[in-house]
């Protein structure tokens, strides 16, 4: 198509789907500028603001790249329950850099990483029309294989039974724990790995897959998420200033 065509198809598109930033809803933009700024900063421990995460022996370090509010609350969001699919061609390569950036934290030099993402409940996943933490932790390996980490996804996590995500904090702490599934990846030895997920609130998630593992040749030695948010108890996060 020549570029002159192109160009009315895309006007003509907008007037369906209108396009807009969203973290600012500035129009004709997928995303702005300032609104795309926080998605380069490293990551920062975030640990301190999921108090469910001190249920945790010994603790799991998390970290985010930002915080979950303003622009980046609205990206996650637009991504995960608005149709914005576009939108993994900016949070997945954060997800890499982020990643690649927080490898000389792990403590690992050598030998197999996995990366296991949270498990995402197939009713989620088919709303949604993507497994968001599966994409995320693809992006993640992909960094920490960059970083010199030999990292593969290891999905072995599948969704327990009764409360689902979203069903509020309480309902989901007491259901049933992510498993372990039967015919998961199963190392002869030992293999630290990086938990993933979108975003962090109470810690809970993190805390049932990190449970999930216990027993098996995984060793969760840190997670990783887009966003956390303060837990309601927790002081500020300690970020750049």
């Amino acid at each position: 198509m020549d570029p002159r065509r192109a160009g009315i198809a895309r006007r003509l598109g907008r007037l369906v789907v209108p396009v807009e930033c969203p973290g600012c809803g500035e129009p004709d933009v997928r995303w702005c500028e300032a609104c795309e700024a926080p998605w380069w900063e490293a990551p920062l421990r975030c640990e301190s603001g999921a108090p469910r995460l001190s249920a945790l022996e010994p603790p799991l370090a998390a970290w985010s790249i930002a915080p979950l509010e303003g622009a980046v609350h609205g990206t996650v969001a637009a991504w995960k329950d608005a149709g914005r699919r576009d939108l993994a061609a900016l949070l997945g390569p954060a997800m890499g850099r982020a990643a690649a950036a927080l490898a000389p934290q792990l403590g690992v030099t050598a030998g197999a990483f996995a990366v296991v993402p949270c498990p995402a409940r197939a009713a989620h996943t088919r709303r949604r029309g993507v497994d968001i933490p599966l994409v995320l932790a693809g992006a993640a390996a992909a960094g920490l294989s960059d970083a010199g980490l030999r990292a593969l996804v290891r999905p072995v996590l599948a969704p327990g039974g009764g409360g689902a995500r979203g069903a509020g904090d309480r309902l989901r702490w007491r259901a049933p724990a992510p498993r372990a599934t039967r015919h998961a990846w199963r190392p002869s030895h030992a293999v630290p790995a990086l938990l993933v997920d979108d975003v962090v609130t109470t810690g809970a998630t993190l805390v049932r897959a990190a449970e999930a593992l216990a027993g098996t040749p995984l060793v969760p030695v840190g997670a990783l998420v887009l966003a956390s948010a303060q837990g309601p108890t927790q002081g500020a996060h300690v970020r750049r200033g």
